[in-house]
């Protein structure tokens, strides 16, 4: 079965009607007609199934290779393309099942492979912008292990590392303080930063890019002195140069 899997961006939901079932949606819109240009498309390809309901147990449990979006909910759109089980169209996933439904597919916005801007912060290096995947392979790639996600801070930005780096042999990043400027945790490893503000990782915006580049910019050196831990920062093109 060939499908696409359109889901509401939530940047672009200005009516908030992510997740509201089919009657919902188009007593919110006073019409029938789905807003076709709130959608993107999160996935493109073919798929083992028999029917809609196939579908939304694979996209809840075993999402194949390109998926771009979250799990299967209300207010989702599949596209059949080609199916000889089901007929082809598009079908809002309700509260109960799928209802047939209006969509313009030229209007949502097309599926591409996700990337996303984050703050890359590797131990011995200045901190720098770079552009990830988001599939969970390329979070692994990009701290170069099984991910953890840590909330330090007050602002909604996550800090994703290696959830073994203390334990493998990983060598300390960076420092973590607290409000009086004490070290409260070290990183292990490499770690990246992006935005948490939805359900999914998002690119980190403008000013909080230069936030906390700034504030991880240079790479630290830790000792132990008298049984506490401190961080000496130091710039490594200023060594290298030497």
């Amino acid at each position: 079965m060939k499908i696409r899997i359109y889901q509401i961006d939530p940047d672009r939901d200005d009516d908030k009607v992510m997740f509201f079932n089919l009657a919902n949606t188009q007593k919110k819109y006073e019409d029938t007609q789905i807003k076709s240009e709130i959608y993107d498309c999160v996935y493109d390809g073919d798929v083992s199934c028999d029917g809609l309901e196939d579908i939304f147990y694979m996209f809840n449990r075993d999402c194949p290779d390109g998926h771009n979006g979250r799990s299967m909910s209300v207010s989702d759109i599949v596209e059949v393309v080609d199916s000889d089980k089901v007929t082809p169209g598009f079908y809002f996933c309700d509260s109960i099942g799928f209802e047939k439904v209006e969509f313009d597919r030229d209007e949502a916005e097309p599926y591409h492979p996700k990337r996303i801007k984050v703050l890359m912060v590797e131990p011995g290096k200045r901190a720098y912008e770079k552009e990830i995947g988001t599939k969970l392979e390329d979070l692994q790639a990009a701290v170069g292990g099984t991910i953890e996600t840590y909330y330090p801070f007050s602002d909604q930005v996550v800090i994703v590392c290696d959830d073994e780096g203390k334990i493998n042999g990983k060598t300390p990043n960076r420092a973590i303080y607290d409000e009086e400027g004490k070290i409260e945790d070290v990183i292990f490893g490499s770690f990246f930063i992006c935005d948490c503000s939805t359900y999914e990782f998002r690119s980190l915006p403008e000013d909080m890019m230069q936030k906390y580049k700034k504030e991880f910019l240079l790479p630290e050196r830790f000792l132990k002195l008298n049984g506490d831990i401190h961080a000496i920062k130091f710039d490594p093109e200023r060594e290298a140069a030497r």
